[in-house]
């Protein structure tokens, strides 16, 4: 399987250690840390580490260049990120003064920049004021994206063929909220699909977190999606 599975973490941190522990069984080693849990227990990035696993650090940073440069530096002083998450819509400048923090560090961490989220749909980015469709809209945020030296872009699974084709097949594309079949309760993302519907295709990294973190047993959620990637 090409692509590579995140489990995303926005539980408490006694459940998110546990998640952890048994991921490790079924070879998951790359976590997404959000809000949730990097504002009350930063901590919980060494804990993942220390274990030899990776971090998608996911605070979608947004804001002018020299306020974002410094955040930016700030958490990748004190933590081993794998990867992180900025917001497209930040501004080429913004765009710009991350790629070129990010250079000044030995061990430099992938960027993905956020597009639209996918939680949004047309008739949501109209009253925010844009024209174009959100899959209009996505592409050129991907290409502004890349143009910056950022290395990919979160996006929804039914874009990514299209980002490919013009970003090209290097450039990296992370889907967010994947549900794993019946699995799932209700959720709020919108343009997205199944596991079973993007499994093949070619996004780099498949996030599935409320499959897992809302399981009322947490392992069997954890070797249904181990069985369904390796079917």
């Amino acid at each position: 399987m090409k692509s590579k599975i995140v489990i995303a973490l926005d539980t408490d941190i006694d459940k998110a250690k546990f998640i952890i522990k048994k991921s490790e069984k079924y070879n998951f080693e790359i976590f997404k840390i959000g809000h949730l849990l990097f504002d009350t227990h930063p901590e919980i990035i060494n804990y993942i580490t220390l274990r030899g696993l990776k971090v998608i650090l996911d605070l979608k940073f947004h804001d002018i260049p020299s306020v974002i440069s410094k955040a930016v530096k700030s958490v990748l002083q004190k933590y081993k990120i794998f990867a992180f998450t900025v917001h497209s819509l930040g501004g080429k400048q913004m765009l710009d003064e991350v790629v070129k923090t990010v250079q000044e560090f030995k061990e430099k961490p992938i960027i993905f920049a956020v597009t639209i989220l996918t939680s949004l749909l047309d008739k949501d980015l109209n009253l925010l004021g844009f024209r174009k469709k959100t899959k209009s809209t996505v592409l050129n945020l991907a290409k502004l994206a890349k143009s910056c030296g950022v290395d990919g872009v979160v996006c929804s699974p039914k874009e990514v063929k299209f980002i490919k084709q013009t970003c090209g097949k290097n450039f990296l594309t992370l889907v967010p909220g994947v549900s794993i079949s019946n699995l799932s309760k209700a959720t709020d993302q919108q343009r997205t699909s199944s596991i079973k519907e993007i499994i093949n295709s070619e996004a780099d990294f498949i996030v599935v977190g409320r499959s897992i973190y809302e399981s009322e047993d947490v392992e069997s959620a954890l070797q249904y999606l181990y069985n369904l990637i390796n079917s």
